[in-house]
């Protein structure tokens, strides 16, 4: 089988990487920043600290600190029209996957005209970027500084959709991950996990994905019960940095299937945070393969950690590895749709948005139609209480 993969931008990664931001943003020729982050990356000081560093090299700092969950497009238009405004050269995103999709928009506004939903994939809009963009994550999860899509919220049809725009440059420290709170450490270790179980179950997998993807598999299994339990950990917080940047390696690639869509028309419609939602579809995506990829099946038990006998059969391994994943879901407290206040039939009702609204599902192992996301939406309900 021949198959490509890539890698979209370098990468700098280790304790103490932002501090050579400043150099790498002269070494693009960037005169003046426009740092884009929401209110959580100011309230730990982060940006404060990234900001006095620009000023202190003598580069012009703009900054955009309205980023809100699921980057609404106005939002985005407001954060590219500032950019504009300001005659900024350079956009550093800060932040988790909002922060990063909405810088990686900005800078397609600061060079094309208003507004976003222009360019998004659904309407083939076409914009040129020269440029540079920097993405700096502080969470563990989203992988988005070194995938291509910016997923932005459209307001008007409340959808999701993508703008293509790639980084050209991430750095990932994990000591801007040391102040995350628990329960923001669990989803987003969550989302890095379901990028690595769907993007090794697609119908487009690459031999760069599956080491990768196998990888975040163990380093999440391994890390993210003693980053929630100790968030000052740093081989913890440093190994899932190191998971969702891979993940975000793997998934660009491999692309996503039908978690990523129910995630998704979950967020949109209940307002779910994006990493809970993830939780919630791997244990099934994990079963949903196992007949007819039980070797890759029973690749995914031993990287979560799984004991299994010689003898038994992928389905039987399947339902191990889920059990496994949703005892950590449980110690991690992952609320359930139940828990959520969410009715069975009101999570049914959005097989139809999720098929719809995400095309990327057809890169399952099998066909997907409504009824049998259905069926994928019970088991998600009646198996995870």
């Amino acid at each position: 089988m021949i198959s490509t993969y890539s890698q979209l931008c370098p990468v700098i990664f280790g304790a103490g990487a932002v501090s050579r931001l400043a150099d790498k943003v002269k070494e693009l020729s960037g005169t003046k920043a426009l740092c884009i982050f929401d209110d959580g990356v100011k309230a730990a000081g982060i940006s404060d600290r990234i900001t006095k560093a620009l000023y202190d090299a003598g580069i012009a700092v703009a900054t955009f600190d309205e980023v809100l969950p699921d980057a609404p497009d106005k939002m985005v238009d407001r954060a590219g029209k500032l950019a504009q405004e300001e005659k900024a050269d350079i956009v550093i995103g800060i932040g988790g996957g909002s922060s990063l999709d909405t810088a990686k928009a900005a800078s397609v506004l600061m060079e094309n005209p208003l507004p976003i939903k222009q360019y998004f994939v659904s309407k083939g809009g076409k914009f040129k970027t020269t440029m540079p963009l920097i993405l700096i994550p502080t969470t563990s999860g989203t992988g988005s500084e070194v995938s291509i899509m910016a997923v932005i919220h459209d307001e008007e049809t409340h959808m999701k959709d993508s703008v293509l725009r790639a980084a050209d440059l991430a750095i990932v420290d994990p000591e801007l991950t040391l102040t995350v709170p628990k329960r923001i450490t669990a989803m987003t270790g969550f989302d890095a996990l379901s990028h690595a179980i769907e993007a090794y179950t697609t119908n487009c997998t690459n031999p760069k994905a599956d080491i990768l993807t196998l990888e975040v598999m163990r380093l999440v299994m391994n890390n993210l019960a003693r980053a929630c339990d100790n968030g000052g950990d740093l081989e913890a917080r440093t190994n899932l940095s190191l998971a969702s940047n891979l993940a975000g390696m793997a998934f660009n690639d491999a692309f996503l299937h039908f978690g990523h869509a129910i995630a998704h028309e979950f967020g949109v419609v209940f307002h779910m945070p994006h990493g809970m939602a993830c939780a919630l579809t791997v244990p099934e995506v994990i079963r949903f393969s196992s007949d007819v990829a039980p070797e890759r099946t029973k690749k995914i038990a031993k990287a979560l950690g799984v004991d299994f006998p010689a003898a038994a059969t992928a389905a039987e391994v399947g339902e191990l590895a889920a059990a496994k994943v949703r005892s950590l879901m449980k110690m991690l407290e992952i609320k359930s749709l139940k828990e959520q206040g969410i009715s069975l039939e009101a999570a049914m009702n959005c097989a139809e948005g999720a098929i719809a609204h995400n095309p990327f599902i057809n890169c399952a192992l099998k066909p997907i139609d409504p009824p049998a996301l259905k069926v994928l939406i019970q088991q998600i309900y009646d198996n995870y209480q």
